[in-house]
Order: C-alpha cells, then structure tokens, then sequence
C-alpha cells in the first residue's frame, strides 16, 4: 500500500537527481571528454568578472554583456551553459545570479578560484595541456615545446603570464596555508626560511599563528617585492623580510625552520635534490632543533580520487616535475641527508613533510 506521500501510480516520478538512475558508463564518459570545454566556460566567466559583477544580486545578460564588451548573445549561451553545471542560476529568462559554485570565482572570495580559472584557460597554459602525448611519449615537459623555454624561464620574460601565474599560485596557498598552520605546530619555531615563497600567503599564515617567530622569504628577484608588500599589508611586515636570490644557487643560512611549499614538486629528482642539498648546508649550524618542512600533495595508494593525482598531471606538462608517494619523499629526502620523522595530513590535499638532518 501506498503512503500518503507516495506519487499515485500513474503520476510522474519527481525528476530530481535522487529518483534518476544513475548514468550509464558511456554517458558518464562523454561528459568527462567535456571537460575542456568547461575549463574554458569557467574561464571566461573568470576572465569577465561575471561573479565580481552579480556580489550584489542578480543582473540581466544584456547589462552583462554592456559591462563587460561582450555579445549578448554569445554570453548568455555560456552563462546558460554554467548554470546546467551549477555555476551561477538562471532565475528567469536572460537574469543570472551567484551559486554556492560561482561564489568561489569572486574575486574577494574567502577561498576564492578566480585566479585558477583564470590561468587554465590562458592560451600559454592551455596550449600546453594539449600536448599530453607528447610528455607521455618523452617523458618531457610540453610546455618548454611549445613555448621553447621552460616554465619559470617564460614567467621570468612574460609580465601578464607572471601576474597571472602568482595570483593562481596566491589563492591555492591562501586555502592550504590556513590547513597547514592548523594541523602543523610553528610555535616553536624562531625563524622560519621560506623556500620559494611565493607572494607571501604561507609566511603570513605562520606568523599569524605564530606571534614569536620570525620568516625569512626567499623567492626570485621579480617576485619578492609583491611579498614583501602583502606582508606589511597584513601587519607582519615587522617579524620578516624578503631576500631574491635563486633556490638552485643557495639559501639563507642558520634559520631553525626551512619551509619549501610546492617546490620539490616542480622539479626531477636531480634537481629537487640540488635544492635540498642546498638547504641541507644552510641547516648544518642551525643546531639540533633544526627542521625542513615540506609541504606537498603526498600521493596516496589505490584508486580513490584526490587531488595530487591531476596536479601531478600538470607537473608532467607544465614544469617537469611530479607528485610523490610517500616512499619516494623518504628515499629523496634521505638522497639529501635528511630522515623523515613523520608526516602530517591537513584538512587540505597537502601535507606536512617534516625531515631533520639525518
């Protein structure tokens, strides 16, 4: 017998996902060869600033359209297309407003993907995603094919294809840092080198959490002047300081603490090793509290997604380098006189290398 709720038996099934079966294997197939197509989707909404412009609440395609020099028809086949995917809503013919999907794509957001989805969809980028065969077949970086140069050495001569690397880099250290200085203690910690840097995000994470301790930024020449202004920007200018210089050459000596954050995996084992060593001497008068901190998406066995799996992927295409088991950051780290103590999961993909001279 039918419950009250129950639909009589000749009514129509209510068509939310819940009562719909599940897709068939080749339907589930066909929308991951679309994904391309919704990197570039998200890309432009990014690019726009369509989700900056609905903050406020919803606004029609052709005020859109006005406000950000594009057709109004081409826009309102994308945005139509996103909010298929739940990326923004079409409330009624032509008006679109944010989703708890789009809400990531603000440029203020707290854990914003503006910049990520900006930078994957950037013809320099893109081009070289779509030379997978060719790193699978070499083993090679498709990027330095492309662009006939690697990566950082492009970075280094292309100011847009910088800024919009660094704002990707940003927001993705932004989300991990919060994770990193939760589940890692930098209490104890009275300087901290931090290898790479970046912009900062990390560095003011750590002295935020930790009030005693004082960072030391190390990143190239062209980048240190935008961390050192965050810095001051978020009141920790006084416990830090930035010095260029080049990681593969050396680093700053004596510090207790030397943090690299999305460095080793950049590179091959030849040179992730180079730039190991390179800390290892810098550690050899640190005394016995001396730590190296490594924070990377550690690969874990089997099958279940995660996150370092694509982005190892990326490394393949991009930069050269690779994710890493655990295994193989042991076997590393030991190439370059370090032992592993322990490793410390976060809340986020990274996690907490922790290694001491062995």
């Amino acid at each position: 017998m039918a419950s009250p709720s129950d639909p009589a038996p000749d009514a129509p099934r209510n068509s939310t996902s819940e009562s719909r079966p599940p897709p068939a294997p080749h339907a589930q197939l066909g929308q991951l060869l679309r994904g391309s197509l919704v990197t570039q989707l998200i890309h432009v909404a990014a690019k726009l600033g369509i989700a900056d412009r609905l903050r406020d609440g919803p606004k029609g395609v052709d005020e859109l359209a006005v406000a950000t020099g594009a057709d109004a028809r081409a826009l309102h086949r994308v945005l139509r297309a996103l909010a298929g995917l739940g990326i923004f809503a079409e409330a009624e013919p032509g008006r679109f407003s944010l989703t708890p999907l789009a809400e990531p794509l603000r440029s203020e957001a707290p854990a914003s993907l503006r910049g990520s989805a900006v930078l994957y969809g950037e013809p320099w980028w893109w081009q070289a995603c779509g030379e997978l065969l060719y790193s699978v077949r070499t083993g090679q970086p498709a990027f330095d094919r492309i662009h006939g140069r690697p990566l950082f050495a492009y970075l280094e001569e292309t100011a847009e294809a910088a800024a919009a690397f660094n704002e990707h880099q940003t927001s993705m250290t932004q989300g991990d840092a919060a994770a990193v200085v939760d589940a890692y203690d930098f209490a104890g910690c009275a300087t901290v080198v931090d290898v790479g840097g970046g912009h900062g995000a990390l560095a003011v994470a750590i002295l935020r959490a930790s009030p005693r301790t004082r960072v030391i930024l190390l990143d190239r020449p062209a980048v240190v002047n935008g961390a050192a202004r965050r810095l001051r920007a978020h009141g920790v200018g006084n416990r830090s300081s930035c010095v260029g210089g080049d990681f593969f050459e050396s680093v700053p000596e004596g510090a207790d603490t030397y943090v690299l954050k999305d460095i080793i995996h950049d590179w091959d084992d030849e040179r992730a090793l180079s730039i190991l060593g390179n800390c290892r001497r810098a550690m050899a008068h640190s005394g016995p509290t001396a730590r190296l901190l490594l924070v990377e998406k550690v690969i874990p066995p089997g099958n279940e997604p995660f996150a370092g799996k694509m982005t190892d992927i990326t490394m393949l295409l991009v930069a050269g380098g690779r994710e890493r088991t655990a295994d193989e950051y042991r076997a590393l780290l030991a190439g370059a006189g370090f032992a592993v103590r322990r490793i410390v999961p976060t809340r986020s993909p990274a996690s907490v290398i922790e290694a001491i001279p062995a």
